[in-house]
């Protein structure tokens, strides 16, 4: 049987943000020894990351020098099995940043502390 899709991401993205996903598929890809995708890197980073992982400041200098939104048109369906551990990273991300931050911006980071910490 398979997972069930609960979640349809559809956004707009900056080449910053291409650039971010591109490195992460391609650490996904050189762990696993196969073809990775946006999809396949963040649910990794989703199961091995945890809130407390994500440090105050770390959020903050993100959110200043990262500039995520563009033109570049990203469609990214989550599944049941992962999206709660998900919600509760962008949670935690949004609780350091002290506002709540939107889905490419949270995907962003996990895929970049990911990379920083050699998650894959």
């Amino acid at each position: 049987m398979t997972d069930q899709k609960t979640k349809a991401l559809r956004f707009f993205v900056s080449r910053e943000f291409v650039d971010i996903a591109a490195d992460a598929i391609a650490a996904h890809t050189k762990k696993t020894c196969r073809f990775s995708s946006l999809r396949d890197a963040l649910e990794t980073s989703c199961e091995r990351l945890s809130p407390q992982q994500i440090d105050t400041d770390d959020v903050l200098a993100f959110l200043r020098t990262a500039r995520l939104e563009g033109d570049i048109r990203v469609h990214l369906n989550m599944y049941a099995s992962w999206t709660p551990r998900y919600e509760d990273l962008k949670a935690a991300i949004s609780d350091k940043a002290g506002d709540r931050v939107f889905d490419w911006v949270a995907i962003a980071y996990l895929l970049h502390i990911s990379i920083r910490n050699e998650v894959y």
